[in-house]
């Protein structure tokens, strides 16, 4: 994104949307000049009708006249017509040019973002506030265009027609301009606010969505719903703001297109009685002038449509400007596929100031696993997160095949990287959409094949339709367990060269762990592999297993290793597991003191 680009916040930030578009805006705007053009041209025909036409008697050029008149405008309708057809397209596609832009923008953000900002302040961005947009873009746009326009030409053609009656007509200018200026600057406040407000209510309302199992088991509807309900009232309140300030500008401005043309007409009666004017320039001009404070009105009404849409921009550039935490260096190179051989080489890393990654130094051969246990908040699952480059260190590398993490393109590696998180989340589509995630183009035997080697398929025996049963948002109506074997699968798929599991065993009952075990048995074969666990059923398969304390490795070895030491793991395996722990620590040696 250019410098430039990142520097506009308000609707001038638009016309980089328009880049495709350009030639066809210059044709609409050839077409919107001659439609505008047109009405004008009208004016002053009707003026020579009564003058050289009607009063002086003169039929036949009364009938060119009325021709031209009847061409005149059936060529400005014509016209009117295409440019209202070409400029809702122009703006249709600056709305898709600017939504895809903004998607775009935010599934390349960092995970910290959106660990920073509410799903519902993030979703009001991509909807209200491009909908605000879009109102102006789609109808706004021709209206703003076609009206300057229009203006442009009625004013030029009203001292074309009589300067005298043009200047009479502009007194109304500096009032005019300071209302305009006056509802400029309290409606862009007023406007402003309430973006925010809507975005409040949606923030609310996506939140209380996804939590509704904890409403309803805490019977906390009632405080949901009036913490909602004032929200919902602040909203009300600053849109009755705004409209107060619409209220007060519009009627103004059609005051004032009534003054002048009181104006015009007094000075004009004068002006016949001293035989300055003739009547049919006078009503030419009171003409001219309907096209003057029409699209004057339009515009002004227009105006306030446009204040919102410059409001709802400027929220949308704050998630267009927000920072990219990882990206690609220059000169980045493509990753090729990789063996596997992973290194963490004295990395430190904080969320904020407080470092929560202290030095920690790993090193995993190509097809080894490891386990990271510890207890909450120790920064286990950090370490995967900088393993996955969601996040760079702040000292110290991440290297893969002695290549640091930085150097490389980050789709390049996410292309060889499997991850199977705790909660894990399907997508709306059928079971085979899902295990197909990871790899779109894989075809259905190899979907089949991949959810019979985890076990999948007995989940789908349970629908009619199979590996096609339709998942709802989220894997509704799926237990657990079942969703966390489709995952597994989706993980099995993709073929990764590194897996992480990140306590993919936490949230699963019993029965349920016994066959995800055997499905991690099938995942990880010939795959470099980090596993986040606390149950010793998992972490077991580890080469080896590091007890991970406020971002420091603190013990490091083999389970029965570990067991054997009075330390944190027999600690946290005896808090975790007391029966199985209590067992490998007989089995295991006793170890003298020195």
């Amino acid at each position: 994104m250019s410098q430039r680009r990142k520097h506009r916040t308000g609707l001038s930030r638009l016309w980089s949307y328009t880049e495709q578009q350009r030639g066809r805006a210059l044709v609409v705007m050839l077409l919107a000049t001659v439609s505008a053009v047109a009405p004008v041209v009208g004016w002053h025909i009707v003026g020579d009708v009564i003058d050289a036409g009607i009063r002086a008697g003169d039929k036949q050029r009364l009938t060119v006249d009325v021709a031209l008149y009847v061409g005149v405008n059936a060529l400005a309708w014509g016209l009117g017509t295409a440019t209202w057809l070409m400029l809702a397209s122009i703006g249709q596609r600056m709305v898709v040019a600017l939504r895809r832009s903004l998607f775009e923008h935010l599934t390349s953000l960092s995970l910290r973002y959106f660990s920073e900002q509410k799903a519902g302040w993030i979703i009001a961005r991509l909807t209200s506030d491009v909908d605000a947009l879009s109102d102006v873009l789609n109808q706004g746009l021709t209206t703003l265009v076609v009206n300057t326009l229009t203006l442009v030409a009625a004013v030029g053609g009203l001292f074309w027609l009589d300067w005298r009656l043009g200047l009479v007509a502009l007194l109304v200018l500096p009032p005019g301009m300071l209302v305009t200026r006056w509802f400029q600057r309290t409606s862009h406040v007023a406007f402003s606010e309430v973006r925010t407000r809507i975005a409040a209510v949606t923030a609310q309302l996506a939140e209380s969505v996804s939590g509704m199992a904890v409403v309803q088991a805490f019977n906390r509807e009632r405080a949901f719903q009036r913490e909602f309900d004032g929200l919902n009232d602040a909203n009300r309140q600053a849109n009755i703001r705004a409209q107060k300030l619409s209220s007060v500008f519009f009627p103004a401005i059609q005051f004032l297109g009534v003054v002048a043309t009181a104006a015009v007409l007094f000075a004009g009666a004068r002006m016949i009685d001293a035989d300055a004017l003739e009547i049919g320039t006078l009503v030419a001009a009171v003409g001219l002038l309907t096209l003057v404070f029409q699209p004057l009105q339009e515009l002004s009404e227009l105006y306030g449509q446009v204040q919102a849409a410059a409001a709802a921009m400027e929220k949308i550039s704050t998630v267009l400007d927000a920072e990219r935490d990882i990206v690609d260096r220059p000169g980045a190179k493509q990753m090729k596929r990789i063996d596997g051989r992973l290194t963490l080489d004295g990395v430190v890393f904080a969320y904020g100031e407080e470092p929560v990654i202290k030095g920690l130094t790993i090193d995993v051969p190509a097809g080894g696993c490891i386990a990271l246990v510890g207890e909450s908040g120790g920064g286990k699952s950090t370490t995967a997160k900088l393993i996955a480059r969601f996040y760079d260190p702040l000292e110290g590398a991440v290297l893969v095949d002695d290549t640091d993490l930085r150097g490389v393109q980050l789709r390049s590696y996410r292309r060889q990287l499997g991850v199977v998180l705790q909660d894990p989340f399907l997508f709306s589509g059928t079971i085979a959409d899902n295990i197909r995630f990871g790899r779109p183009d894989a075809s259905d035997e190899e979907v089949e094949a991949a959810a019979r080697a985890i076990g999948v398929d007995r989940v789908g025996a349970r629908f009619e339709h199979g590996l096609e049963h339709v998942v709802r948002e989220g894997g509704a109506g799926l237990s657990a367990g079942e969703r966390q074997l489709i995952s597994i699968a989706r993980a099995l798929l993709a073929d990764p060269r590194i897996l992480i599991l990140d306590e993919a065993t936490s949230n699963i009952d019993r029965p349920s762990e016994i066959l995800i075990e055997r499905a991690f048995d099938t995942l990880l074969q010939g795959r470099t592999s980090v596993i986040i666990a606390h149950r010793l059923a998992t972490v077991r398969r580890a080469d080896e297993i590091l007890v991970i304390e406020s971002g420091r490795i603190v013990q490091r070895g083999t389970e029965q290793s570990l067991l054997a030491e009075d330390g944190p793991f027999r600690r946290l395996a005896h808090t975790l597991e007391p029966p199985a722990a209590e067992q490998l620590a007989r089995r295991a040696p006793v170890l003298e003191p020195s």
